[in-house]
């Protein structure tokens, strides 16, 4: 513990608690990318698997000793870049056919959901929904526009 600052400590500590269902001392490893993240910190899938996340709920628990090494872990990484304008632009580019700066929403939704870092149909549904995403008659949408909201905001872990 004494790797890390005192109200770091504390507010993993808090939010263990929060994960903390039964109110036992422990938490599924599950939830240990979702505590991560709720401590700002923003941990890939394959990263947390790698320190015992778990991939369905009620395979194996853990105690808040346990847990902190791992937020300290991450807490020390460096932060990552996590893409910019152009990069959004360029990967989303593929997709449009036509050259003219409108994707498929079912397109985007695809890709998120099945591919790398899978997102929940709910989360992306939570990201169109909160950049006000919406497909055309004919089911496109100004891809350019998405992304200048998405890399906006809002940022629910940033102080």
């Amino acid at each position: 513990m004494a790797d890390l600052p005192s109200d770091k400590v504390e507010e993993a500590k808090q939010v263990f608690e929060v994960f903390d269902k039964k109110y036992e001392g422990k938490v599924d490893n599950f939830y240990i990318g979702d505590m991560l993240r709720s401590l700002g910190l923003y941990a890939t899938v394959a990263e947390c698997e790698k320190r015992g996340q778990t991939k369905k709920t009620g395979e194996k628990t853990m105690k808040f000793e346990e847990f902190l090494p791992i937020y300290s872990e991450f807490f020390k990484m460096p932060a990552k870049n996590f893409g910019t304008y152009e990069d959004f632009m360029e990967g989303l580019k593929l997709f449009d056919k036509e050259s003219n700066g409108m994707m498929s929403l079912a397109e985007l939704t695809q890709v998120l959901v099945a591919m790398a870092e899978k997102l929940p149909v709910s989360h992306v549904e939570e990201v169109l929904r909160s950049t006000d995403t919406k497909e055309d008659a004919d089911g496109l949408f100004n891809y350019e526009i998405f992304v200048r909201k998405l890399l906006q905001g809002p940022f629910p872990n940033e102080s």
